[in-house]
Protein backbone atom coordinates (compact mmCIF):
# COMPACT_ATOMS: atom_id res chain seq x y z
CA UNK A 1 0.00 0.00 0.00
CA UNK A 2 1.27 3.48 -0.86
CA UNK A 3 2.05 6.04 1.81
CA UNK A 4 -0.69 8.68 1.83
CA UNK A 5 0.20 12.39 2.20
CA UNK A 6 -2.23 15.31 2.59
CA UNK A 7 -1.13 18.83 1.65
CA UNK A 8 -3.19 21.82 2.78
CA UNK A 9 -2.35 25.25 1.40
CA UNK A 10 -4.36 28.08 -0.15
CA UNK A 11 -1.62 28.46 -2.77
CA UNK A 12 -2.15 25.78 -5.42
CA UNK A 13 1.35 26.35 -6.81
CA UNK A 14 2.84 25.31 -3.47
CA UNK A 15 0.55 22.27 -3.31
CA UNK A 16 1.68 21.18 -6.75
CA UNK A 17 5.33 21.81 -5.95
CA UNK A 18 5.18 19.65 -2.82
CA UNK A 19 3.25 16.97 -4.69
CA UNK A 20 5.80 16.88 -7.51
CA UNK A 21 8.63 16.60 -4.98
CA UNK A 22 7.08 13.85 -2.81
CA UNK A 23 4.99 11.70 -5.12
CA UNK A 24 6.59 8.54 -6.47
CA UNK A 25 5.81 4.85 -6.84
CA UNK A 26 5.58 4.42 -3.05
CA UNK A 27 3.90 7.71 -2.08
CA UNK A 28 0.58 9.24 -3.10
CA UNK A 29 0.11 12.97 -2.45
CA UNK A 30 -3.23 14.78 -2.50
CA UNK A 31 -4.29 18.28 -1.60
CA UNK A 32 -7.69 19.58 -0.65
CA UNK A 33 -9.55 22.86 -1.12
CA UNK A 34 -11.60 24.56 0.20
CA UNK A 35 -10.26 24.33 3.72
CA UNK A 36 -13.65 23.35 5.14
CA UNK A 37 -13.07 19.89 3.61
CA UNK A 38 -9.77 19.30 5.42
CA UNK A 39 -11.12 17.55 8.52
CA UNK A 40 -13.50 15.15 6.73
CA UNK A 41 -10.69 14.18 4.34
CA UNK A 42 -8.24 13.83 7.23
CA UNK A 43 -10.58 11.46 9.06
CA UNK A 44 -11.48 9.45 5.96
CA UNK A 45 -8.00 8.54 4.72
CA UNK A 46 -5.08 6.70 6.42
CA UNK A 47 -2.56 9.50 5.94
CA UNK A 48 1.05 9.12 7.11
CA UNK A 49 1.61 12.88 7.33
CA UNK A 50 -0.17 16.20 6.83
CA UNK A 51 1.71 19.23 5.49
CA UNK A 52 -0.34 22.35 6.13
CA UNK A 53 -0.13 26.13 5.96
CA UNK A 54 -1.41 27.46 9.27
CA UNK A 55 -2.31 30.89 7.82
CA UNK A 56 -5.57 29.58 6.42
CA UNK A 57 -8.08 32.25 5.54
CA UNK A 58 -11.45 30.51 5.77
CA UNK A 59 -10.98 28.60 9.03
CA UNK A 60 -9.16 29.16 12.31
CA UNK A 61 -5.82 27.40 11.79
CA UNK A 62 -5.01 26.86 15.47
CA UNK A 63 -8.45 25.40 16.20
CA UNK A 64 -8.15 23.12 13.20
CA UNK A 65 -4.70 22.00 14.30
CA UNK A 66 -5.92 21.23 17.83
CA UNK A 67 -8.85 19.22 16.47
CA UNK A 68 -6.64 17.21 14.13
CA UNK A 69 -4.20 16.39 16.91
CA UNK A 70 -7.01 15.31 19.26
CA UNK A 71 -8.40 13.04 16.55
CA UNK A 72 -5.28 11.19 15.34
CA UNK A 73 -1.57 10.77 16.16
CA UNK A 74 -0.54 11.45 12.55
CA UNK A 75 2.49 13.80 12.24
CA UNK A 76 1.61 17.34 11.16
CA UNK A 77 4.27 19.44 9.46
CA UNK A 78 3.19 23.08 9.71
CA UNK A 79 4.34 25.78 7.28
CA UNK A 80 4.04 29.18 8.95
CA UNK A 81 4.80 32.66 7.59
CA UNK A 82 5.58 33.75 11.16
CA UNK A 83 8.43 31.76 12.68
CA UNK A 84 9.38 33.61 15.86
CA UNK A 85 9.83 31.52 18.99
CA UNK A 86 6.46 32.45 20.54
CA UNK A 87 4.60 31.46 17.37
CA UNK A 88 6.46 28.16 17.03
CA UNK A 89 5.74 27.30 20.66
CA UNK A 90 2.04 28.08 20.15
CA UNK A 91 1.87 25.84 17.07
CA UNK A 92 3.72 22.98 18.75
CA UNK A 93 1.46 23.19 21.80
CA UNK A 94 -1.60 23.12 19.53
CA UNK A 95 -0.45 19.91 17.85
CA UNK A 96 2.21 20.58 15.23
CA UNK A 97 4.96 17.96 15.07
CA UNK A 98 7.38 20.25 13.21
CA UNK A 99 7.22 23.91 12.16
CA UNK A 100 9.01 25.29 9.08
CA UNK A 101 9.12 28.92 8.08
CA UNK A 102 7.22 29.80 4.93
CA UNK A 103 8.39 30.12 2.23
CA UNK A 104 10.52 27.07 2.97
CA UNK A 105 13.17 25.33 0.94
CA UNK A 106 11.46 22.45 -0.83
CA UNK A 107 14.36 20.09 -0.11
CA UNK A 108 14.08 20.79 3.64
CA UNK A 109 10.32 20.27 3.52
CA UNK A 110 10.83 16.99 1.64
CA UNK A 111 13.50 15.72 4.07
CA UNK A 112 11.38 16.65 7.11
CA UNK A 113 8.29 14.97 5.68
CA UNK A 114 10.13 11.75 4.84
CA UNK A 115 11.72 11.64 8.29
CA UNK A 116 8.37 12.13 10.06
CA UNK A 117 6.69 9.48 7.90
CA UNK A 118 9.45 7.00 8.66
CA UNK A 119 9.09 7.55 12.41
CA UNK A 120 5.30 7.32 12.27
CA UNK A 121 5.21 4.17 10.15
CA UNK A 122 7.56 2.41 12.56
CA UNK A 123 5.64 3.48 15.66
CA UNK A 124 2.94 1.66 17.58
CA UNK A 125 0.41 4.34 16.60
CA UNK A 126 0.57 3.33 12.94
CA UNK A 127 0.55 -0.39 13.75
CA UNK A 128 -2.49 -0.18 16.01
CA UNK A 129 -4.49 2.07 13.72
CA UNK A 130 -6.71 4.96 14.74
CA UNK A 131 -10.46 4.82 14.90
CA UNK A 132 -11.34 8.20 16.32
CA UNK A 133 -14.50 9.64 14.76
CA UNK A 134 -14.72 13.37 14.04
CA UNK A 135 -17.72 15.20 12.63
CA UNK A 136 -16.35 18.55 11.47
CA UNK A 137 -15.15 20.34 14.61
CA UNK A 138 -18.41 19.79 16.47
CA UNK A 139 -18.16 16.23 17.73
CA UNK A 140 -15.08 14.05 18.32
CA UNK A 141 -15.34 10.51 19.69
CA UNK A 142 -12.06 8.95 20.82
CA UNK A 143 -12.35 5.23 21.70
CA UNK A 144 -8.73 4.92 22.86
CA UNK A 145 -9.33 7.31 25.79
CA UNK A 146 -13.12 6.83 25.77
CA UNK A 147 -13.50 10.58 25.47
CA UNK A 148 -16.17 12.61 23.68
CA UNK A 149 -15.77 16.30 22.87
CA UNK A 150 -18.87 18.28 21.92
CA UNK A 151 -18.12 21.82 20.73
CA UNK A 152 -14.74 21.50 22.43
CA UNK A 153 -16.18 20.45 25.81
CA UNK A 154 -15.79 16.94 27.18
CA UNK A 155 -19.01 15.05 27.88
CA UNK A 156 -19.47 12.83 30.92
CA UNK A 157 -20.83 9.54 29.63
CA UNK A 158 -21.35 6.19 31.28
CA UNK A 159 -19.60 3.16 29.80
CA UNK A 160 -22.76 2.05 28.03
CA UNK A 161 -23.60 5.53 26.76
CA UNK A 162 -20.15 5.79 25.21
CA UNK A 163 -20.40 2.33 23.62
CA UNK A 164 -23.85 3.18 22.26
CA UNK A 165 -22.70 6.52 20.83
CA UNK A 166 -19.62 5.02 19.20
CA UNK A 167 -21.63 2.18 17.70
CA UNK A 168 -24.19 4.57 16.17
CA UNK A 169 -21.67 7.21 15.04
CA UNK A 170 -19.47 4.60 13.40
CA UNK A 171 -22.48 3.76 11.23
CA UNK A 172 -23.57 7.33 10.54
CA UNK A 173 -26.63 7.49 8.30
CA UNK A 174 -27.46 3.81 8.71
CA UNK A 175 -30.82 2.91 10.23
CA UNK A 176 -30.35 0.42 13.07
CA UNK A 177 -33.03 -1.56 14.86
CA UNK A 178 -33.22 -1.80 18.65
CA UNK A 179 -32.26 -5.46 18.39
CA UNK A 180 -29.13 -4.65 16.38
CA UNK A 181 -28.14 -1.96 18.87
CA UNK A 182 -28.83 -4.18 21.86
CA UNK A 183 -26.83 -7.12 20.50
CA UNK A 184 -23.85 -4.88 19.67
CA UNK A 185 -23.76 -2.74 22.83
CA UNK A 186 -25.24 -4.98 25.54
CA UNK A 187 -23.56 -8.08 24.04
CA UNK A 188 -24.20 -11.13 26.21
CA UNK A 189 -25.95 -9.37 29.08
CA UNK A 190 -29.42 -10.78 29.65
CA UNK A 191 -32.34 -8.38 29.70
CA UNK A 192 -35.98 -9.28 29.37
CA UNK A 193 -36.99 -5.92 27.93
CA UNK A 194 -34.69 -5.09 25.03
CA UNK A 195 -36.80 -2.21 23.70
CA UNK A 196 -36.97 -0.38 27.04
CA UNK A 197 -33.27 -0.85 27.73
CA UNK A 198 -32.28 0.68 24.39
CA UNK A 199 -34.90 3.44 24.56
CA UNK A 200 -33.84 4.46 28.05
CA UNK A 201 -30.14 4.62 27.23
CA UNK A 202 -30.76 6.57 24.02
CA UNK A 203 -32.98 9.02 25.89
CA UNK A 204 -30.27 9.91 28.41
CA UNK A 205 -27.58 10.03 25.74
CA UNK A 206 -29.66 12.37 23.60
CA UNK A 207 -30.01 14.84 26.46
CA UNK A 208 -26.24 15.05 26.74
CA UNK A 209 -25.75 15.40 22.98
CA UNK A 210 -28.32 18.09 22.15
CA UNK A 211 -26.37 21.02 20.69
CA UNK A 212 -27.76 24.15 19.02
CA UNK A 213 -31.11 22.46 18.44
CA UNK A 214 -29.54 19.53 16.58
CA UNK A 215 -30.41 15.96 17.57
CA UNK A 216 -27.61 13.59 16.55
CA UNK A 217 -29.68 10.48 17.26
CA UNK A 218 -32.92 10.45 15.30
CA UNK A 219 -35.94 8.17 15.49
CA UNK A 220 -36.92 6.26 12.37
CA UNK A 221 -40.54 5.37 13.02
CA UNK A 222 -41.23 1.65 13.10
CA UNK A 223 -37.58 0.72 12.47
CA UNK A 224 -35.12 2.10 15.00
CA UNK A 225 -32.54 4.89 15.15
CA UNK A 226 -30.09 6.69 12.91
CA UNK A 227 -27.06 8.81 13.77
CA UNK A 228 -27.17 12.00 11.72
CA UNK A 229 -24.98 15.11 11.48
CA UNK A 230 -25.89 18.61 10.25
CA UNK A 231 -25.45 19.21 6.53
Amino acid sequence: MKKQVLVVDDDLNICREIKDALQDETTDVQYTLPTEKILPEYMRQPFCIVIMDISLTSINGITLLETMRQAKPIPILVLSPVSNTANRVKLLQAGATTVLEKPCDISECLASAQSLMHIYLHSNAAAQGCYTLAFEMDLIIDPSYRKVLLKGKELELTRREFDLLYYLANRSGQVLSREQIYNAVWKNEADYNVDESVKSCIKTLRKKLISHNWDYIQNVRGVGYRFSVPN
